[in-house]
């Protein structure tokens, strides 16, 4: 609120001072250029499927098109999960929270990255810190006025009827965005908006 150019409550975070998208497609990126046998498999079936080229897939359809390839592998895999699991095991491990600590755990979540942070000072919660795929996927522009994937994706697409820009609504819903954590994201940069009116 101190700021002249803050617009939104989410944070911008950057990976080595850059914006990144998290989230299936990434995951699928990650995959196919490792050479990941089951995401290169599926994703060159769906590619050819399409009739498109690669390229095309860093698009609102490549992300739906990865969502779907993911649910594809983790439903193949789980056959296999599901034979590990010991009846009668303990599904938690009792923690004693410590008089003083500080932790972080980090995770892909089907939307993309999660990182929690926590601080314990006499045993109780002093500083607790999420920064959820929604805002690395939905983050504005930044101290250096660098806009987050979302709103990079957004600007230049072409609205048919600005009182109903369903592109719009189309692009931010294939990020998959949290209602919880996308609440602000609503209130989109005014430039970014005219930007995306205007062609």
């Amino acid at each position: 609120p101190d700021t002249a150019k803050g617009h939104t409550w989410l944070k911008a975070p950057r990976y080595d001072g850059r914006p990144v998208e998290v989230g299936p497609l990434a995951r699928a990126v990650v995959g196919y250029l490792s050479g990941h046998a089951p995401t290169k498999a599926l994703a060159d079936s769906a590619i050819a499927a399409l009739g498109v080229a690669p390229e095309a897939m860093a698009s609102t359809m490549g992300r739906h098109v990865a969502r779907v390839l993911e649910a594809k592998m983790l439903g193949d895999a789980m056959v296999g999960w599901v034979t590990q699991l010991k009846p009668g095991e303990p599904t938690a491990v009792p923690v004693k929270v410590p008089e003083e600590g500080s932790g972080m755990g980090l995770v892909e979540g089907p939307r993309g990255s999660l990182l929690h942070t926590i601080d314990i000072q006499g045993h109780k919660i002093a500083r607790y810190q999420l920064v959820v795929p929604t805002t690395w996927n939905c983050s504005p522009k930044d101290d250096k006025d660098v806009p987050g994937p979302c709103e990079q994706a957004l600007i230049g697409t072409k609205v048919a009827d600005a009182e109903n820009p369903v592109e719009i609504v189309r692009i931010v819903r294939s990020y998959d965005p949290c209602l919880a954590c996308a609440v602000h994201v609503v209130n989109v940069r005014r430039d970014t908006v005219a930007k995306v009116r205007a062609v």
